[in-house]
């Protein structure tokens, strides 16, 4: 039976008839009760039914007596409804027993066109759940079931977790991709028995458990079974479940394997509260909200890495991400295509470093990579990393995604600082859009410039007269003197290059730059007059009101 349920159940779930409205499929309502569901069942005939209010249990291979039963247990448990399938060629409406069971039992009914399969329709409940749990319900972005599908986006495969018994936890959508063995094991909640077999005989549960490989499994047509990968989720020895990516129409993407160590690792938290049964959906938002306050200095650090699992006097690597979405004004649209690219960054992390945290601030992504000393040789693979998982993301998010490496905090305390340095970093790295990763010391110029801007327009005070006369003139005869200058000093006086970059003849730079000289008084043999006005009408361009320079 899947026990995970989208959302809450009762006030928090979505109501019967909205559900209905808003599923791809062809359904049709046999009874008039209502009611809300916060989570979608599968169960079968004979199965023990218990505590499920608010649920939606979708009664597979349920007929006749067998289906009166369903509707009498699950009325029990405290389900909302039972959904039935017609076979070909009925019309959907449950039986007349069934119909009197439901109402005398006070349960709703849902018909299902005998041509949909019942993982179509538990796909599609969940789609919808989750779907209004986003436009405004409360509810967790972090379960496995999220987790499965970014691992299907980022490996082209079709994704389940399992946990230790074989039973199937969660699962990605797979559209008309699934092969029969993986339909067969969602519908059973259990991988079939010759297939297990066959699996044991090969030792791949023994290959998965022994570590953090990735076991290969080829396709068995016989079988209905196409080629797998499959690692192990395990914490402190002791095995918790497996990870399974079967291959669909397209070869599975190049980098899997370090996909899958990722997803494990992050897997395995969620399989730790499932063994004790405890409750993963409030483990990892606890996780994520301690994580922003290590990222934010909220909170003390010491008692923070206690409970996160991370050395005290670690120090901590931090990466800063950027999306550069276009300003839509679509706030709730930004915020989902945030969390989806946290979770990629958060498999790619946990690939490259077990303990790695994943947080979002300022509207951006930040991963902090605690590590115990330094590793030689650690800069040259953090920045492929980097490069990598930025690829990774313009591709999957289809947007000009950029990175700073802001530097690693010689203690954890140290984080939000490192934090602040890669904010200005992306704020720097933005003027270069070509650039997919930079590094913070790259950027150090730019930085101190930036930081010396940011004083001087504090400081009207501080200004060269003749600069601002300059900006005056060009303000009114339309003149482009203080852009060809700021150019010219930029350029260490290349004529030939900033009046190619001008539009313009040399000679009419040569003239423009020496009116400005004799308009402003600047002496520009003179390493200080030459400083004072790159940073003047550095200013004057970068400043938000209207800039004094024609088409700058």
């Amino acid at each position: 039976m899947n026990t995970a349920g989208i959302g809450g159940a009762g006030a928090t779930g979505t109501s019967l008839r909205r559900l209905a409205d808003e599923m791809d499929i062809e359904v049709t309502w046999a009874g008039v009760r209502e009611g809300r569901v916060g989570e979608v069942i599968i169960a079968e005939p004979g199965e023990v039914l218990a505590d499920l209010p608010g649920a939606l249990v979708l009664a597979v291979g349920a007929r006749g007596a067998d289906a009166v039963a369903v509707v009498r247990a699950a009325a029990y448990a405290g389900a909302t409804a039972v959904a039935l399938r017609a076979a070909p060629g009925e019309d959907g409406t449950p039986s007349r027993p069934v119909t009197e069971a439901a109402e005398k039992a006070g349960i709703a009914l849902m018909g299902v066109a005998g041509t949909v399969r019942w993982d179509q329709v538990e796909a599609e409940v969940r789609t919808v759940l989750e779907r209004r749990t986003e436009a405004g319900a409360p509810g967790h972005r972090g379960d496995l079931f999220s987790l499965a599908q970014t691992v299907a986006t980022l490996t082209h495969g079709v994704v389940s977790i399992e946990d230790a018994a074989h039973r199937v936890l969660a699962y990605s959508d797979s559209g008309d991709e699934a092969d029969e063995l993986r339909r067969r094991s969602i519908l059973g909640r259990n991988c079939p028995e010759p297939y297990l077999a066959l699996l044991r005989q090969w030792g791949v549960y023994r290959r998965a458990r022994a570590g953090e490989g990735v076991v290969d499994v080829e396709e068995r047509p016989e079988m209905g079974a196409r080629r797998r990968l499959v690692i192990g989720i395990n914490a402190a020895g002791r095995p918790l479940g497996t990870l399974w990516v079967q291959e669909g129409s397209r070869r599975l993407a190049e980098r899997s394997e370090e996909v899958l160590r990722g997803a494990a690792r992050l897997a395995a938290s969620q399989l730790v509260d499932h063994w004790f049964q405890g409750d993963p959906a409030e483990r990892l938002p606890s996780r994520a909200g301690l994580a922003h306050g290590l990222l934010t200095g909220r909170f003390n650090s010491g008692a923070l890495a206690a409970h996160l699992g991370i050395a005290p006097n670690a120090s901590a690597t931090v990466v800063a991400f950027d999306l550069r979405e276009p300003e839509s004004g679509d706030a709730v649209s930004q915020d989902a295509r945030r969390a989806e690219a946290a979770e990629i960054i958060s498999v790619h992390a946990a690939s490259y470093r077990r303990s790695a945290m994943v947080a979002q601030a300022c509207g951006q992504v930040y991963a902090m990579l605690p590590e115990r000393a330094a590793v030689p040789g650690a800069e040259g693979l953090l920045t492929r990393w980097a490069e990598d998982l930025v690829s990774a993301l313009r591709h999957h998010l289809r947007t000009p995604v950029q990175a700073v490496l802001a530097g690693t905090a010689p203690r954890l305390d140290d984080i939000p600082a490192v934090k602040l340095r890669g904010h200005h970093g992306l704020r720097i790295l933005a003027r270069t859009p070509e650039r997919q990763v930079a590094d913070h010391t790259a950027l150090t110029a730019s930085l101190m410039v930036r930081d010396v801007l940011g004083l001087l327009d504090r400081h009207s005070e501080i200004r060269h007269p003749g600069l601002d006369e300059l900006a005056l003139h060009d303000a009114r005869h339309g003149t482009e003197m203080c852009r060809s200058l700021l150019l010219y000093l930029d350029a260490f006086g290349d004529v030939g290059r900033v009046a190619k970059d001008l539009n313009v003849h040399p000679n009419t730079l040569r003239y423009r730059v020496r009116k400005a000289v004799a308009l402003t008084g600047l002496d520009l043999e003179d390493p200080e007059h030459r400083i004072a006005a790159m940073l003047q009408l550095r200013l004057s361009r970068d400043a938000p009101r209207a800039s004094p320079f024609p088409g700058g």
